[in-house]
């Protein structure tokens, strides 16, 4: 019964998509974008065959949400499921892989944890971000292990104009929550360098079921960025990345969930240096890369304490030619081989659950990779792209794996055909390798690495001179020694024989009007099925998004909305998550061309929903802030 309210708002939302489509028959020129995280070297949107979306600055301000797991929640083909307040673990899913199967960047660096193999998004904040680049589909032929599902590139702010500007902001809300935002950049003729620091602090809600404990959570996040020019054709970048939540957690007792005095700290810092250089007549080009990360974490609850750290340091280094064949096709060539070294580290650290001096010990593992790649444009309008990648594994048996993709932009048609094919692996994470659980969890060090063939196929149209555009996009992807979980206090982990499937459809529109109306929706159909036939938990058959925003020609202001909805999902010990949607709204009124008030309400209709298993989600809650920059 809940759902009814809700529903309608959806349906009044589609309505006007329907009626606004004939009046939006206007010129919309976009500026021309180029993905970083789309291969070795950057491509421009059109060039793409695989599946891709990019989120700009601009959309993720106007959405004014907190963090980037809720801007996520618009993507086709994510699932999105936070466990517990916000300082609780948050998984993303694509095309309903596992949380690990996707790579997180940030400027570049990975992120990933390697304990858990994935990115825990809550922790997060998009106060700094100037898109967000998405690529679903295999991806491990151009960046290595857990690239099975896709790659997320997030890009912070850069200075885009010369001498020195800033911005501060701050928020309050409900459940005490406090933001602080502020920035500062520099840039001149061979310049550049920006900064940023995000303090959010909430009371947060009741995450059990049971009691009345309260939730809190506190994030800092800093980043800072550089590129210099050394010379006309050599140039140098760097990035550095601070973050740290301290969070309450709750805990199953009983086998409901309960209040505990249990606490989540995280704290993590990244870094990446590069070098880059283009002949004088651009036909060749090198770069080379390091990067460096560490995660400390610490989890405290009512059975267990997990203390452990975990490193990262990677070297890349590429070489490349561009050539061109007028004579062929009027072709167009880039040629690129590369080499890459990554080395992890994981260790537990002394706590009461340690009683096994071996658990202690530091586990550790390297990786080398020779990877090449071919990009060809033919006629200006076909777009080719293979890769090829082989790893050495000093813990695992050597792996390859390859990617190809096409793009037709069809002339005079304003029609893009897309289709790509890839494969991936996937190495066991350290926790299912070397972690425990006292009588919950015993680990297996004698796993091997997870194995994944993908295709897609799709099609763009755009309408109306590209007001409109539209994508349909099909895809299938199957895992091979899938890692799942067997038995029961204690559980381990083990690869599973057989082969998991996952498949589906991923449909985009998005509406670009010059009379101030713009509109964005989605929808994933998804079926996902472990090797047994079982379906895979968390990952909602039906998922989607609607969002709009109006920009009012009198006034300053623009209004906003959106939903977001997923159907029946199942979780552990099949249980069932029912299907919800929630809608969120708010409105930002420029005061002048440096200040900006706003304010936004989220979950409108306070809709009771869950996304994991025992976990409270928050109910209506209220947000009000000012930005300036200068």
């Amino acid at each position: 019964m809940r759902l009814k309210p809700h529903v309608s708002s959806l349906a009044l939302l589609t309505a006007v998509l329907a009626t606004t489509l004939p009046a939006a028959a206007q010129q919309t020129t976009l500026d021309t974008l180029r993905i970083t995280a789309a291969g070795l070297t950057p491509f421009e949107e059109q060039e793409i065959g695989r599946s891709y979306t990019v989120i700009d600055g601009d959309a993720i301000q106007l959405s004014g949400t907190a963090y980037v797991a809720d801007v996520l929640r618009q993507v086709p083909g994510f699932a999105v499921s936070r466990g517990g307040s916000f300082g609780g673990l948050t998984d993303v899913r694509v095309r309903g892989a596992e949380a690990n199967h996707v790579l997180v960047l940030i400027d570049g660096v990975p992120v990933n944890e390697n304990s858990s193999g994935g990115f825990d998004f809550g922790r997060l904040a998009v106060a700094n971000i100037e898109r967000i680049e998405i690529l679903r589909g295999p991806q491990s032929a151009f960046w290595g292990a857990n690239a099975v599902a896709g790659v997320i590139n997030i890009v912070t702010k850069s200075a885009n104009s010369p001498g020195l500007s800033g911005s501060l902001a701050g928020e309050l809300g409900s459940d005490g929550t406090k933001m602080t935002s502020g920035s500062l950049a520099y840039a001149q003729d061979n310049f550049a360098s920006s900064g940023s620091l995000t303090f959010r602090n909430t009371d947060g809600f009741n995450v059990s079921t049971v009691g009345t404990e309260l939730d809190a959570a506190t994030h800092i996040d800093a980043n800072a960025r550089f590129s210099a020019d050394i010379t006309p054709h050599l140039k140098l970048d760097g990035t550095v990345r601070y973050g740290r939540v301290r969070a309450d957690a709750d805990d199953f007792g009983g086998g409901i969930m309960v209040d505990s005095p249990g606490k989540i700290e995280a704290d993590e810092v990244f870094g990446g240096l590069g070098l880059s250089w283009v002949s004088e007549d651009g036909l060749w080009f090198q770069n080379a890369r390091v990067s460096v990360g560490k995660i400390d974490r610490n989890s405290f609850d009512l059975t267990y304490d997990d203390i452990n750290t975990s490193t990262r340091q990677k070297a890349s280094y590429q070489i490349g030619r561009n050539f061109d064949t007028p004579g062929f096709m009027e072709a167009k060539h880039t040629v690129t081989i590369g080499y890459d070294l990554v080395h992890e580290t994981f260790q537990r650290l002394n706590s009461p659950s340690i009683f096994d001096p071996s658990m202690l010990e530091l586990k550790q593992r390297t990786t080398q990779s020779l990877i090449g790649e071919y990009r060809g444009t033919y006629y200006d309008q076909l777009y080719l792209t293979a890769a090829v990648r082989h790893d050495f594994n000093d813990n695992f048996a050597d792996v390859t794996t390859y990617s190809a993709s096409a793009a037709w932009q069809v002339p005079n048609t304003g029609t893009k055909l897309h289709a790509s094919l890839g494969t991936g692996s996937a190495n066991p994470t350290f926790f299912e390798q070397f972690g425990y659980i006292p009588g919950q969890f015993t680990p297996n060090p004698n796993l091997i690495p997870e194995t994944s063939f993908g295709w897609d196929i799709g099609v763009e149209q755009a309408l109306m001179d590209g007001v409109v555009v539209v994508d349909a996009t099909y895809f299938n992807q199957t895992l091979e020694n899938e890692i799942a979980e067997l038995g029961f206090m204690p559980s381990t982990v083990v690869n599973q024989a057989g082969t998991s499937t996952r498949q589906g459809i991923e449909v985009s529109a998005s509406v670009n009007v010059l009379n101030g109306l713009t509109i964005g929706a989605s929808y994933t159909y998804l079926d996902a099925f472990d090797a047994l036939g079982v379906r895979e938990v968390r990952r909602p058959q039906h998922s989607g998004s609607i969002n709009l925003a109006y920009k009012l020609e009198e006034i300053p202001l623009t209004l906003h909305g959106e939903v977001v909805f997923a159907g029946d999902a199942t979780d552990t010990a099949k249980r069932v998550l029912p299907a919800y949607a929630v809608v969120n709204g708010g409105l930002n009124y420029q005061l002048s061309e440096q200040v900006e008030v706003y304010g936004r309400v989220q979950n409108l209709f306070d809709t009771k929903y869950q996304e994991v298993y025992g976990y409270n989600t928050q109910g209506r809650t209220f947000y009000a802030g000012a930005r300036a920059k200068f």
